[in-house]
């Protein structure tokens, strides 16, 4: 029966190397492995590959080399952060020394984050003298000891996170004894799943964050006026419609010339958009409005002619300077009867108004013209 152990694994670095030593103590110690491969084989671990040992966080203020010893005593593996620096280092060599003393030869993983091994040259080489004496590269196979090690920058296609990735699914398969490619495919697939959630997660948050800078946008209101009657070409044309929008603080107004301009009501308040306020619009001959509206961006609003203005006639008639009372005249051919005072009274279909009138007599003999819209006083001398 297997020895049981207090760490999964001793990380061997130098004090430059930390920050891939730390990295190294995460990745395993985060790493989960997939229930089904726990399912097919009782003596992996549960839980996750935890502890690990690093020096400077987890050492106890013992004698500085009887600890590490019973660090390196009571852990399963020995991962080596490899670099030109760490191969410079005494204790990274004494750690591999007692390692290897313990008979745990077999259990070494290099973990190369700069350099070459066996290179032979001290400024890119990165296996400690300790693993090349206990790991010899020979050109004589049967004599070549050499160890092989896992490279965060292996060559090839890839991201430089992917390639990291690997490297940790290589150092868990060695110390699971589970096939790498098995371990790396769904690792893979873990990855992607959790980018694309992480990207969905971006994008619901940018979307959230759009609707809320859109929602709070202040916006404009153009507002459109439209015939809501017959159009009638004898009289003046729309013009000088005042439209005022009554809003909660202030009022704001324009004029419109013509059907087709827009009165333009710029940087209302987002809070307003779909509330209701007071629009208040009058214009030369059509009759006022005072409504309620939904403020948005686009309004459209009918305008009504005031019939009356145009349609409805009186005045006085004379004739050689005197009333006319009870006579009969012509007003564009209609015939009507002056009154006890000589005035006559005539209401005139929208569609038939003009802005002046022909009055004549029965017989055509007298005629004079009769502008609108009348006044109280309009006289009309036959």
């Amino acid at each position: 029966m297997e020895k049981e152990y207090t760490y999964y694994a001793f990380v061997s670095y130098r004090s430059s190397d930390e920050k891939w030593a730390k990295w190294l103590q995460e990745k395993i110690e985060g790493y989960r492995l997939p229930t089904t491969i726990q399912h097919e084989n009782s003596e992996l671990p549960k839980t996750r590959l935890r502890p690990c040992f690093r020096y400077h966080t987890d050492i106890q203020p013992n004698e500085l080399k009887t600890e590490l010893r019973n660090k390196l005593e009571q852990s399963k593996y020995l991962l080596v952060i490899c670099s030109p620096r760490s191969a410079q280092s005494p204790w990274v060599g004494a750690e591999i020394d007692t390692f290897v003393e313990l008979g745990r030869r077999d259990r070494i993983i290099p973990i190369i984050v700069e350099g070459r091994p066996y290179s032979g040259d001290p400024a890119t080489e990165c296996y400690n003298p300790s693993l090349l004496k206990h790991f010899p590269h020979s050109d004589n196979l049967d004599e070549d000891r050499e160890i092989l090690g896992v490279n965060i920058h292996e060559e090839g296609s890839g991201t430089a996170y992917m390639k990291r990735e690997r490297a940790v699914m290589q150092v868990v398969s060695r110390m699971l004894g589970i096939s790498f490619d098995r371990l790396w495919q769904r690792q893979k697939r873990r990855i992607i799943r959790r980018a694309v959630f992480s990207t969905m997660g971006t994008l619901l948050v940018i979307t959230a964050l759009l609707s809320v800078w859109l929602f709070n946008q202040p916006f404009d209101s153009r507002v459109s006026l439209y015939e809501g009657t017959p159009a009638v070409e004898s009289l003046p044309a729309m013009h000088d419609a005042v439209l005022t929008l009554s809003l909660p603080d202030e009022e704001r107004t324009d004029t419109v010339n013509g059907w087709n301009e827009q009165a333009q009501f710029l940087y209302l308040p987002a809070r307003l958009k779909g509330k209701q306020v007071s629009l208040r619009i009058t214009a030369p001959d059509y009759l006022p409005i005072d409504t309620v509206v939904t403020l948005s961006s686009e309004l459209s609003i009918p305008l009504s002619r005031n019939a009356r203005v145009y349609g409805e006639l009186s005045a006085v008639v004379l004739m050689d300077g005197e009333l006319k009372p009870h006579t009969r005249i012509l007003v564009e051919q209609n015939e009507v009867m002056t009154d006890d005072d000589g005035r006559f009274t005539l209401s005139v279909p929208l569609t038939d108004q003009h802005k002046s009138y022909r009055i004549e007599t029965p017989d055509h003999s007298r005629s004079s013209v009769l502008h609108a819209p009348c006044g109280k006083n309009d006289i009309v001398e036959l």
